[in-house]
């Protein structure tokens, strides 16, 4: 059986109450045969001695008491701390719940707005561009040259929102890791051959000059053909836009380095700024962001080819002095 400190102190109490009477009872015996005076002495002794022992005991007893006080204190505010540690883990872990199921309902619902609005927006488009090729040929009637200009206005804002569309596209297949890749044997000769036909006489009409430095016309690489091409023109379309113009310079070309193979764009633009380099192949990114710039663009090929090029294994970089000219680096492994 369990006995609390408090009926510990009154027993102590009692034990040490009985001795002093015991004690009592044996000096009132042991000096029955004493003078006056010396029974006098031995009483003083024997009450100095209990007033002690009751000293000491009530001392002892306090003590106990105060010490219990403390440990029970003590207890409880190691209970209150760890209900309030408990409450406090409790409630980070349901806002990390929260926060977790916040960041996947925002992820769905982004994905599924994507793919609603470019489907919205490409329904649309497939008869405009269709009805703008039938009048400019004519096959509903002859029209004059002033509404041949307004069709080609048309047209061509079409065409650049069905850009914007499969860009958004392809920003949402990569995010998904749903963009498709299909890698073949390609020759760099070829490659670089279509990229100078494509672009050499289109530049040429603005006074541009574009050319193609391959590193061995006879090297053949794995890798996707299209995906590539998609990078290059990404970055030349870019660069042309920042060209001076009647006297932009356009160079397209690869190099080996090591075990790598690096192709790159150079142009003679006005150049990036350092401090604009760190985020510019993050989605929707724009160098001048003010409401009267005068360059378009989505904000979206650079990060799209940042994540063709690591899907392909590579590593897209940049170089620019923010003055005169940029080029664009993609390095893969031979």
């Amino acid at each position: 059986m369990k006995v609390s400190a408090n009926k510990k102190s009154v027993l102590g109490l009692i034990v040490i109450s009985a001795i002093v009477l015991i004690s009592g009872y044996v000096v009132d015996r042991s000096v029955a045969d004493l003078n006056e005076d010396q029974k006098l002495v031995q009483h003083t002794y024997l009450v100095i001695n209990i007033l002690s022992g009751i000293i000491i005991s009530t001392v002892i007893i306090v003590f106990m008491i105060l010490d219990k006080e403390a440990k029970r204190k003590t207890k409880q505010e190691q209970k209150l701390q760890a209900e309030h540690t408990d409450a406090k883990e409790k409630q980070q872990l349901e806002y990390t719940d929260a926060k977790e199921v916040s960041e996947k309902l925002k992820g769905v619902a982004k994905d599924e707005f994507s793919a609603m609005i470019t489907h919205e927006l490409n329904t649309p488009l497939v008869p405009i561009l269709g009805y703008c090729k039938m009048l400019k040929t004519s096959m509903l009637g002859k029209i004059d040259q002033e509404q041949l200009e307004a069709i080609e206005v048309i047209e061509k804002n079409a065409k650049r929102l069905e850009t914007l569309i499969a860009d958004i596209m392809d920003v949402r297949k990569l995010d998904l890791d749903q963009l498709k890749f299909k890698i073949d044997d390609i020759s760099l000769d070829e490659f670089f051959s279509n990229l100078d036909s494509d672009y050499r006489k289109v530049l040429e009409n603005i006074k541009c000059q574009f050319t193609t430095k391959p590193y061995d016309k006879n090297l053949v690489i794995k890798t996707d053909k299209s995906r590539l091409r998609q990078v290059f023109d990404n970055l030349i379309s870019n660069a042309i836009k920042f060209v001076p113009e009647n006297k932009g310079k356009l160079e397209t070309g690869c190099t080996k380095e090591n075990n790598n193979l690096v192709f790159y764009v150079k142009d003679n633009g006005i150049g990036i700024p350092q401090e604009k380099q760190k985020e510019l192949f993050q989605k929707f990114y724009q160098i001048d962001t003010s409401e009267r710039r005068s360059i378009g663009g989505t904000g979206l090929g650079l990060a799209i080819s940042k994540g063709i090029v690591e899907k392909l294994g590579g590593i897209i970089s940049v170089e620019s002095d923010g003055k005169t000219g940029t080029t664009f680096y993609m390095k893969f492994p031979l």
